[in-house]
Formats: structure tokens, C-alpha cells, sequence
């Protein structure tokens, strides 16, 4: 694991991050209140990422709630 990060390199990381484990959580069979719970976090966690001036760069030009909609 690379320490030697800049806060943008961070951000992104985290982006991405955020981003494949809501389609993981999409992707699971059965909503238990865990994953619920889980689902709210991490779109909160991308809902607050969008103050960042150069969240569109890094592809976060949606609306998390809209687009990791869980069912």
C-alpha cells in the first residue's frame, strides 16, 4: 500500500471505493438492515465528497441517492 499520497489521490481512491461497494451492495440478494445501513453511509460518504471543487473530474456528477437507488 502506497502512504505517499496527495489529498486528491485520497479522494479519488475513495471515490472509487464508494462506488464499487454500493454496486456490490445493489448486487446482493437480500437487503438485511446491515446493508441498508451500509448503503446509507456510503452515499452519504459520496454526498458529502460532492463539495469537493473537483468531484466532476474524479466522475462524480450524479446524484448518489438517484444512482445507487436500493430497492
Amino acid at each position: 500500500m502506497n502512504y505517499n499520497l496527495t489529498a486528491e489521490q485520497v479522494l479519488a481512491h475513495l471515490i472509487e471505493t464508494l462506488e464499487t461497494d454500493l454496486a456490490e451492495l445493489l448486487d446482493a440478494k437480500f437487503k438485511t438492515d446491515f446493508i441498508v445501513g451500509e448503503w446509507h453511509a456510503y452515499v452519504e460518504c459520496l454526498e458529502i465528497l460532492l463539495y469537493w471543487k473537483k468531484a466532476k473530474q474524479f466522475g462524480l456528477n450524479y446524484n448518489p441517492e438517484l444512482k445507487y437507488k436500493i430497492s
